[in-house]
């Protein structure tokens, strides 16, 4: 199996699904006493703005295929920040590790600690402009109204937490809410234009605190992908931590970097 189709995986859930959390609340949650409804968490954390943030993740993946099975871990610490434009990033596996920085124009890239910086510019403004309108992350948050029912809403020492629960066996909309999104993304990530996934699992868990504000999230999935070079199996368990929400203050590309990085048209 390529290393890609497994770093494609983790980055679709764990960076656009907003994977993350330190505890599986299952069993340790009481059902809110409070009155709150569903309606009203979601509708308060769409009104929050965000600005900023970081972000630290933490995921296994094993992927099977035909002849091959691999199993790797991945961890991304992250900072985002939305006027004026930029994220840094370091994400380490076990083979090779990667630090960037994504500004309105350019992109750095930095390979195992080397003393080389790479600049190229890949990603075009108009996706540029959707990472900045939707503060990166908050464009999922509005799947949420969309798909409120399929959540559970349970509470926990000042804390909202919202649980999905999704497996082969679900209803329409709940599969809709995995399997449309896994499908349609991959296929850009991966390059193919025909993949259908297979949700065996998946348990998607957000956690607020009373203020609204995201702390964590988690993801547990067990998905099979069938595209045109073969089918797969993907079991993903990732956990990330956020902290800092709206407290991130100037954020730059070191100039050393972005004075001597060297351009490249891709990596």
């Amino acid at each position: 199996m390529k290393k890609k189709l497994l770093q494609s995986f983790m980055l679709v859930l764990v960076l656009i699904l907003i994977a993350c959390s330190n505890k599986d609340s299952e069993g340790t949650a009481e059902e809110v006493s409070e009155g709150i409804s569903k309606a009203t968490v979601i509708n308060n954390v769409l009104e929050k703005t965000i600005t900023s943030y970081k972000a630290k993740t933490e995921a296994t993946v094993v992927g099977s295929s035909k002849n091959e099975e691999l199993e790797t871990t991945f961890t991304m610490d992250m900072v985002v920040q939305k006027e004026p434009f930029l994220i840094y990033f370091s994400e380490v596996y076990p083979e090779d590790m990667t630090k960037g920085y994504i500004d309105i124009d350019s992109e750095y890239y930095n390979f195992n600690n080397s003393e080389r910086w790479y600049k190229i510019s890949e990603l075009d403004m108009d996706e540029k402009q959707e990472l900045i309108k939707d503060g990166y992350f908050l464009g999922d948050f509005k799947k949420l109204l969309e798909f409120e029912d399929i959540f559970e809403l349970q509470y926990r020492e000042d804390e909202y937490i919202l649980i999905a629960k999704v497996n082969d066996s679900s209803d329409k909309k709940s599969l809709a809410f995995v399997t449309d999104y896994v499908e349609n993304t991959m296929k850009m990530e991966l390059e193919t234009k025909h993949l259908k996934a297979k949700i065996n699992k998946f348990k998607y868990t957000l956690i607020f605190n009373k203020d609204f504000l995201l702390k964590s999230s988690n993801i547990i999935a067990n998905i099979d992908l069938y595209e045109e070079i073969g089918n797969s199996n993907l079991v993903l368990n990732s956990d990330t931590v956020y902290s800092d929400v709206n407290n991130v203050n100037n954020l730059v590309v070191p100039e050393e970097i972005s004075r001597n990085a060297i351009i490249k048209e891709e990596l």
